[in-house]
């Protein structure tokens, strides 16, 4: 006959309730690391693909730095020197080329006699570099003696050239006295001030002796 021995001793309430507790916490503690090792590695993902655009710009940024020092280098040289100051003394010219119908009112404001003032007014810029502006003007006068005069002042106006009238007619009204509507048209010269004074008539006039 067989006789089997048990030599362990009996277990204790606390230790079935380890034993009871251990296969959840395992579950639980895998089911934790597989959470995390998740997280770590979309983390390392992100780190690389982060680590790999910091790359591109800074790659980029030692191109740009090094097209920057090559275009100094260049500006360096002489003869891109001299490039560079004809470039910006052309802006410069553009820049006082520029003007608007205000500035151009403004001296043909001047020129108009009080008997006539403008009616219409419109500018061409230039077709070449180095042309001059086109405008055409509308002018109503109470007679031809004021057109004709104002006709004269714009011919010997410095800031005016090739006066030429396109159209001429007589206005009658019941309530005024006949007027002259011209439209002409003249090329523009910029260049002179605006406001620059002009002597006036009332001022005396110095004897010559």
């Amino acid at each position: 006959m067989k006789i089997t021995l048990n030599l362990s001793p009996p277990a204790s309430a606390r230790d079935r309730y380890a034993l009871a507790w251990a296969i959840p916490a395992t579950i639980l503690g895998l089911t934790v690391l597989i959470v995390l090792g998740r997280a770590s590695l979309q983390e390392y993902r992100d780190y690389r693909a982060i680590q790999s655009q910091l790359e591109e710009v800074q790659t980029r940024t030692a191109e740009l730095q090094n097209q920057e020092a090559a275009i100094h280098r260049k500006l360096e040289d002489p003869v891109y020197r001299d490039l560079l100051h004809r470039a910006q003394f052309v802006n410069k010219l553009i820049e006082q080329r520029t003007l608007s119908l205000t500035e151009v009112s403004a001296r043909l404001a001047g020129l108009l006699p009080q008997d006539a003032h403008l009616t219409g007014l419109a500018l061409s810029s230039p077709k070449q570099p180095g042309d001059d502006y086109g405008v055409r003007m509308g002018i109503t006068a109470r007679n031809e003696d004021a057109v004709e005069t104002f006709i004269n002042d714009l011919e010997d106006s410095p800031d005016f050239k090739d006066v030429s009238i396109l159209n001429q007619g007589f206005q009658e009204e019941s309530s005024q006295p006949e007027q002259v509507n011209i439209v002409c048209t003249a090329r523009y010269l910029p260049g002179t001030d605006v406001n620059a004074e002009k002597p006036s008539a009332e001022e005396p006039k110095a004897n010559s002796k």
